[in-house]
This record gives structure tokens, sequence and C-alpha cells, in this order.
């Protein structure tokens, strides 16, 4: 694993970080605290904790009992309802119910989604200063990629952006990381494996893999069909490694739920991306379909 730092926290963080929220077939404790030892066991000191989940909560805190605090970054993520205005009592419920659960003493982060900005009271961005003046939470983040994530970036009151990037990823996409570093913002690269690609589960889990096999492999420069014809290399791997090339992200947030796969792609981060894939991605991302639009 290599590590990075966390903006101006004096914090070194893992260049692979995990989110953690509900999942099937995680209704236990036990099942969390041994996801998130198997995470650590791979080089991972960062992680994501979304709020609402009470298993989550103590099986994470059980983890963290083995370690030093200060070795861990953690962050609390609230999630919001268009239609549910969230208050300064709602968010302070939140954050001290997760802070007693994991029993973290604090947060290193507390990230607001899209919704949980544009339903945010006034009141409760009064007392989310408050909150970080106690230390109780070191850092304030947005994340998203909508109107909201670009209002946030302007205000200049966010800390920390998490968003998506991928080797798909626009204009638009590369030009909202631009402006959060100009703004001085920690960048968190989100969603690195992109689903214009994917397969259906269904057909995935039947296939071995999670992205679509062209039915004429390479049919000639432009395609993502390297993705499968690269030796030593799975999809996933290759779309993981070109997301860490980037340097303005001081951590790629992931989403696994199996040991095996948290230790192969956190390996991922200890390889160079393969001479000529990157050429390749160029190539694929501004080659044009047959119907004459790009393909990023």
């Amino acid at each position: 694993m290599r590590y990075r730092p966390f903006g101006a926290t004096g914090k070194a963080v893992s260049a692979v970080s995990l989110l953690m929220r509900e999942t099937p077939n995680m209704a236990t404790p036990q099942l969390w605290r041994a996801l998130a030892f198997s995470a650590m066991e791979s080089g991972i000191n960062s992680f994501e904790v979304t709020a609402g989940l009470d298993v989550m909560a103590l099986g994470v805190g059980e983890a963290l009992r083995a370690v030093e605090r200060r070795l861990i970054f953690l962050s609390w993520r609230l999630r919001g309802d268009p239609h549910r205005p969230l208050t300064a009592e709602a968010v302070s419920n939140s954050v001290k119910a997760g802070l007693q659960k994991t029993g973290a003493g604090y947060f290193d982060l507390l990230m607001l989604d899209d919704a949980a900005y544009e339903s945010l009271e006034p009141s409760a961005h009064g007392y989310i200063a408050d909150l970080r003046a106690a230390g109780l939470v070191l850092q304030l983040g947005v994340t998203g990629d909508g109107a909201a994530t670009q209002a946030c970036i302007a205000t200049g009151d966010f800390d920390v952006l998490a968003t998506p990037f991928n080797l798909t990823s626009d204009w638009q996409a590369r030009r909202r990381i631009r402006e959060a570093s100009a703004a001085n913002m920690t960048i968190v690269a989100t969603d690195p494996f992109p689903s214009a690609l994917r397969l259906p589960t269904t057909q995935a889990q039947k296939g071995g893999g999670v992205f679509r096999r062209n039915d004429n492999p390479l049919a000639g420069a432009g395609t993502y069909a390297f993705l499968h014809e690269t030796p030593g290399w799975s999809s996933e791997e290759l779309c993981l490694a070109y997301v860490l090339t980037e340097p303005s992200f001081a951590s790629v947030q992931l989403e696994a739920f199996r040991a095996d796969t948290i230790d192969r792609l956190a390996a991922v981060t200890d390889r160079d991306l393969p001479t000529g894939v990157a050429a390749q991605i160029e190539m694929a991302r501004f080659s044009t379909d047959t119907d004459g639009r790009r393909r990023a």
C-alpha cells in the first residue's frame, strides 16, 4: 500500500480507502468488524462510515479498538432526503450516536452528500461550525457531482470534495477537480469503475467479470477492449490503476465487501499502469461512436 498526505491535516492516508454503507448479508457487527480488519491488513487506514446503520458503526468501533486512533482516518457520511429538512438536531443526533457507537472520540471528516447539503437548514450550518470548534469533527466535506457540489466548491466553506472519476470521465468532471484544487480542497475520487462499461450483475457472475466484453475484440484503436486483453490485469485493476495516476487525489474510495477483493485491489497501488494503456485510454475516450458522438 502507498500513502498520500490528506491536504494540510498532517495525516497520511492509504491511496485506496473504503466506503462502508448498508448492503445485504452484512447484518451483524462481527461482519463489519471482519471487513474493517481485512482492509487494515491490506494497508487501508481510511474509512468512510455511512450514518444510519448501528451494526456497521458498532463493528467498525470494535475494529478501531485494536489500533491507535491517530493511525486511522475516519469519516462520517450524512445522507439527505430532498423531502425532509436536515436540522441541527438531526446532525447532532447522528454525529453523537456515531461517536458513541464507534468509540472514535472524533471524526476526521464529516461528509455531506448532495441531498444533505441541499436540505441543510441554516441553523445546522452553525451547529456544524460548533462541532468543528469543539474538536468533534475536524474537517467538512461534500460528496457528489451535481449542482449542489459545485455550489459547495464556490462557497469556500468545505475542506474536502469526494467526486466520481474514472477512465470515461468527461471534461466537466475534470473541470470540477481543477476548480476544487484551486480552492485548496482535498479531493477524493469515488466510483472508479465506469458504470457505462459494466455488465448486469447476472451476466458478470456468469462471465467472471464486471465489464462488457467487445464481440470483436480490438477492432482497432479507440475501443475499451484492452480492458480484457491486457495480460496480468483485470478490467477493475486497470480502471483503478488509471485513477491512481491522477495526482490531485488524496485517495481513491472503493466499496467492497470481500477480503480477497479488497486485498487484490489494494495491491494495485504498488503497480504501475502497463506501458501503452494510458494512450489506449485516451484514444478510447476521444474516439467517435458510430452515431458520431464522442464517448467521453
